[in-house]
């Protein structure tokens, strides 16, 4: 169960939208909660936001798998989360 702290970074997270959408120049779409994970508790792995098709759909990390998303895009998940944490602590 999501601490109160992590809820309101999953809450600030998804206010910014798919952050792949958000790089490509699409802004304001809607977003599920993505947990990058590296080992350990899925709890304390960073989260980004993705649309529903970057996520699991036929585009998505999920469907794709790490790798192939990040050939396909150009960008890596860790970049998303250094885009992503820089507009939270702008908007903090």
């Amino acid at each position: 169960m999501a601490t109160k702290s992590e809820k309101e970074i999953y809450r600030r997270t998804a206010e910014l939208g798919c952050s792949l959408c958000r790089h490509q120049g699409n802004e304001g779409t809607e977003c599920h909660i993505h947990h990058i994970r590296r080992g350990g508790r899925r709890s304390d792995s960073p989260v980004i936001g993705l649309c529903p098709y970057h996520h699991t759909g036929g585009g998505g990390v999920h469907f794709l798998g790490r790798k192939r998303f990040e050939r396909e895009y150009g960008i890596s998940e860790d970049t998303l989360l250094e885009q992503t944490e820089e507009l939270l602590n702008a908007n903090s």
